[in-house]
């Protein structure tokens, strides 16, 4: 289900709501991501939904963008560089860092999130 609030508070734009999951960038799908970025797992870094980030085989219009994400332990200002096969609309896969930071233990595998445009 495709959820988005304006978000009138923090600036403008739209809050998007999803899943956030988490991958090693050198393990799945290598050291370069979609948007052409080197990226790691203590990279401040995010792979976007395919339905946000649009043809898989083009730069999106979202690569490069910093996002605030926030989820049950905190938020964190990231940078989408990447993109998600596998997540549904309003998702992210984030780093491992990110992951922590934002949700907590890896264990966890899985939690809601939002997040918006910084």
């Amino acid at each position: 289900m495709r959820r988005e609030d304006d978000n009138d508070d923090d600036g403008g734009g739209k809050t998007y709501h999803g899943q956030a999951t988490w991958f090693v960038p050198a393990d799945e799908g290598g050291p370069i991501g979609a948007c052409g970025d080197h990226e790691d797992s203590d990279s401040l870094i995010v792979a976007l939904n395919h339905e946000q980030y649009g043809d898989m085989d083009a730069k999106s219009k979202w690569c490069g963008k910093d996002i605030e994400v926030k989820g049950p332990k905190g938020s964190l200002k990231v940078k989408i560089v990447d993109a998600c096969p596998g997540c549904d609309y309003g998702s992210l896969d984030l780093t491992p860092r990110v992951f922590k930071k934002v949700v907590g233990d890896l264990n966890k595998g899985v939690a809601s999130i939002t997040w918006h445009e910084v």
